[in-house]
């Protein structure tokens, strides 16, 4: 992967909007929404044209299903959460619920710790590849003059 591919390095604030996207996904009373509807949460972005471009350039945490955009980590949680309730229901009182009071469940929203490892996450990838790209200077010149050596002894080599 080239240095400009990596989503982290594309633009130096891509960070803040990752960390952003984490808190307010991660927060949020309802898990799963329209990228248009999470745009309107979130404001502007400082990395990308636009939010979409955010999510989807990094599907470690975000997951992008048509135009649906949820945190991946709520979206491996079971529909209980009550919106109404603002609390996680038992799997009993969800089997008791009126078919109509089910499409007012969501997955729970993430506890402060679980969004503060998601931020520790995404702030060691975005390190990763500053020091992957602060590596690869380096040996590029030293691959190009070893080559220059290989190229000089053949050469020579053939000149005898």
């Amino acid at each position: 992967m080239a240095a400009s591919d990596s989503p982290y390095l594309r633009n130096s604030r891509r960070l803040s909007d990752v960390l952003a996207a984490i808190q307010v996904l991660g927060a949020y009373a309802i898990a799963s929404q329209t990228s248009s509807a999470w745009a309107k949460k979130l404001g502007n972005t400082v990395s990308a044209p636009s939010w979409t471009d955010i999510f989807a350039d990094h599907p470690e945490f975000f997951r992008v299903s048509g135009d649906w955009i949820s945190l991946r980590w709520r979206h491996g949680y079971d529909r209980t959460y009550s919106r109404e309730q603002l609390r996680d229901l038992s799997h009993e009182e969800v089997a008791g619920l009126a078919p109509d009071h089910e499409s007012n469940l969501t997955r729970k929203p993430l506890a402060s710790d679980q969004i503060e490892a998601l931020m520790k996450t995404a702030i060691e990838l975005h390190s990763r590849e500053i020091a992957h790209q602060q590596e690869r200077r380096w040996l590029a010149p030293m691959l190009f003059g070893l080559l220059g050596i290989v190229l000089g002894a053949i050469l020579q080599a053939a000149l005898k």
